[in-house]
């Protein structure tokens, strides 16, 4: 989280998890989906369900999907023939009881009884807008001065439907929005705010939800080193 904020290089090492037995099924009250545009197939239609514009949110994160798999390919960021170069870790699932933890939601920045409002689509309309910019040449690095409009619209839109239980169906959307969250937060005031909700958010009940976490958080990762590398572009 420490390197997500700063846009450091992490200062710990990576390592390879792998799954020691097979992984057992969800029991959780809702089916939740790990997919995002950072991992994953990009096969949103077939389990995006939402009761407004959802053809709209579907459209959206498949470009935010593409859009990272030609930065892959384009800058070689991602080979699945190159074996992992630090150790690997055993992750061993164990039998835990049923989570029933209620989503931590944000503090209301201002209220909005519009109904005709989707909260949730603007937040992955501001959410979508950071992400490009950063993947585009010349990049625009999250926490930029030509992003602060940006970054306070997705503060607002974000505020507005935190509660929503999209985001308890999608955790891996909810992650990739809080790691432009909190990479944009760099240097702000807010920051603290969207640290404290991504470590919230990144406590993981399973060994599938960590497995996917963990590519998607380095995957994010990836993408900083990069800018890093690529400043002067």
């Amino acid at each position: 989280m420490i390197a997500i904020l700063t846009g450091e290089t992490p200062r710990l090492p990576k390592v390879t998890y792998y799954v020691s037995s097979p992984i057992s099924p969800a029991r959780d009250l809702y089916m939740t989906h790990q997919e995002s545009p950072l991992c994953g197939s990009g096969n949103f239609k077939s389990i995006i369900c939402y009761h407004k514009d959802q053809a709209a949110i579907i459209s959206l994160l498949n470009r935010m999907w593409i859009l990272t798999r030609n930065f892959e390919f384009t800058y070689q960021t991602f080979d699945p023939s190159v074996e992992p170069l630090g150790p690997i870790v055993p992750f061993v699932e164990r039998p835990q009881s049923d989570y029933n933890t209620a989503l931590l939601t944000l503090p209301l920045l201002s209220r909005c009884t519009n109904t005709t409002h989707n909260h949730l689509l603007e937040t992955l309309q501001s959410a979508s807008l950071l992400y490009s910019r950063i993947l585009t040449c010349p990049p625009i690095d999250f926490p930029s001065t030509q992003n602060e409009v940006v970054f306070q619209q997705l503060c607002t839109a974000f505020s507005k439907c935190s509660d929503d239980d999209f985001w308890i169906s999608y955790p891996g959307i909810l992650l990739w929005i809080l790691l432009i969250g909190t990479a944009s937060a760099r240097g702000k005031t807010s920051s603290a705010f969207w640290m404290f909700y991504l470590s919230r958010t990144g406590n993981f009940s399973n060994a599938e939800s960590w497995l996917t976490g963990t590519a998607a958080v380095r995957k994010f990762l990836d993408i900083q080193s990069w800018i890093r590398e690529n400043r002067g572009l």
